[in-house]
C-alpha cells in the first residue's frame, strides 16, 4: 500500500467528504435549534421561579458531564444506530449553555434598569425583548 497525502486524499474523495460535512453541518443544526427551542423557553422560566433554577441547572449539568462516548453507548440501544442518536447527543450537550446564558442574561439586568421600563409602560414581552 503506498503512502498519499492529505490533499491527494481529499482531493480523492472530494465528492464523499463534502457530502459528509453537509450531513454534519444539518444534524448539528438541527440539534440546535431543538436546544434553542427547549432551552431558552426554560432559562426564561426558571429566571421568573427561582425555585426551579437549581433542579433543571443541576439536571442540565448532569447531562452535560456525561462523556459522548458514554452518552451514545446508552442512547444507540434505544434509538438504534443513525442521525437520531447523534440528534439527541447534541441536543442535550447544547442545552446546558442555552438554559444557563438565558437565565442569566434576564437575572443579570439592573433592577433599576427593570424598574425604568416598567415606569414607561413596558409589557412584559417588551421588558423580555428589549431590556
Amino acid at each position: 500500500m503506498k503512502a498519499q497525502s492529505l490533499w491527494q486524499f481529499m482531493l480523492e474523495q472530494q465528492d464523499k467528504l463534502f457530502t459528509q460535512i453537509g450531513q454534519h453541518l444539518g444534524l448539528t443544526f438541527l440539534s440546535l435549534v431543538f436546544a434553542i427551542l427547549i432551552g431558552v423557553p426554560l432559562g426564561i422560566l426558571i429566571s421568573r421561579k427561582r425555585k426551579f433554577a437549581a433542579i433543571i441547572l443541576g439536571f442540565a449539568g448532569v447531562l452535560q458531564t456525561v462523556p459522548s462516548i458514554a452518552l451514545l453507548g446508552f442512547l444507540i440501544p434505544i434509538l438504534g444506530i443513525g442521525a437520531i442518536p447523534a440528534i439527541v447527543a447534541l441536543f442535550i450537550y447544547a442545552l446546558l449553555p442555552i438554559i444557563r446564558n438565558t437565565f442569566t442574561g434576564i437575572t443579570g439586568v439592573a433592577s433599576s434598569i427593570v424598574e425604568a421600563a416598567k415606569a414607561m409602560g413596558m409589557t412584559t414581552w417588551q421588558l423580555l425583548l428589549k431590556v
